[in-house]
């Protein structure tokens, strides 16, 4: 029976498509290494070690008529170690005459694209050299549509959740940082869109893609919760005083005009300088997709988890959470 093939299954995502649960199939679990914590009992989940930088690791792993959610990216290696890595994932599709590869990318392979709503066919200006190696891992997975392998692409906007590491800055300025330096802050960001999206939207978008009966055809999908009202830095600022247990600010932020922000940004050569940009997920709504998680939610989840962990060594619970 084919399987859902989850690669870099021990991530941050991974972590969170594999404890979604209510599989469609039986799943593999591969990974460069099995986490000392893994559930090797898990009904319908096989965890394998594979290390994908290798060509022909995947020989003993796919089979035919596979779905592979590919979600492994090196962030400590080059762009030629990660495109090296890809194509091994796509001739180990091909050679095992798998049916489906599910490619998780990222939203900001946009980077200086001028327009304030981006969607999935705006033309893409990476910048950065992290974007322009995402942009081109996911040139290499759409060459493999002409040869026959059903590809399709999800590009999430910034990850939050549980053991993720989006917003772990703005959290510990919060706890440990200089009052003045985040009320500045706070008063330069005001209601700048965030562009977070919840880890578990994200995995549940890919299970998802893996199992659309359509064929994916090479198309590329947003997942993103720009349209969130809580999705904003000062809604996110207020979560996090909440969640972290901290008293809210009582002194009124300075009404700092958007403009100034966005001619910062400029000045930084950042890639998105137009604060009012939002990546549009219709597309993938109109597959009958759900959202399962909220910013609150998300936001929430992830501040008590930073206040665990300042509390932890007064507690003596020296348990870390795994990323």
């Amino acid at each position: 029976m084919p399987s859902l093939v989850i690669l870099g299954a021990s991530g941050f995502v991974g972590r969170a498509v594999i404890t979604a649960g209510r599989f469609p199939m039986p799943v593999k679990a591969v990974s460069r290494k099995i986490p000392t914590d893994a559930d090797l009992n898990q009904e319908g989940m096989t965890w394998l070690e594979a290390d994908l930088s290798v060509p022909g690791s995947l020989d003993e792993v796919l089979e035919p008529g596979d779905v592979v959610g590919n979600l492994a990216y090196m962030s400590d290696a080059s762009a030629a170690t990660n495109v090296s890595l890809i194509d091994n994932v796509v001739e180990a599709c091909l050679h095992s005459r798998a049916a489906r590869l599910v490619h998780c990318s990222t939203a900001v392979v946009a980077g200086a694209a001028r327009q304030t709503r981006v969607i999935e066919s705006t033309p893409c200006v990476p910048l950065t050299p992290y974007e322009r190696t995402k942009w081109a891992l996911e040139q290499r997975v759409l060459s493999a549509v002409p040869r026959g392998l059903d590809v399709g692409i999800l590009r999430p906007t910034a990850i939050v959740g549980f053991g993720g590491r989006n917003l772990v800055k703005l959290a510990s300025s919060l706890q440990n940082g200089i009052t003045i330096v985040n009320y500045l802050r706070a008063s330069l960001y005001g209601r700048r869109a965030m562009h977070l999206v919840p880890v578990r939207n994200v995995a549940a978008a890919l299970l998802h893609l893996a199992r659309l009966p359509v064929p994916l055809d090479g198309n590329i999908y947003h997942v993103s919760s720009d349209d969130d009202p809580d999705n904003n830095f000062r809604s996110i600022e207020r979560i996090l005083f909440l969640s972290l247990g901290l008293k809210p600010r009582k002194l009124p932020l300075l009404p700092v005009p958007t403009g100034v922000l966005s001619m910062l940004l400029r000045m930084l050569r950042r890639s998105e300088t137009d604060t009012a940009r939002v990546y549009d997920s219709q597309k993938l709504l109109h597959t009958d997709f759900k959202p399962v998680d909220s910013i609150l939610n998300a936001v929430r989840e992830f501040g008590e988890e930073m206040r665990e962990r300042v509390a932890a060594p007064a507690g003596g619970d020296t348990a870390g959470h795994p990323r």
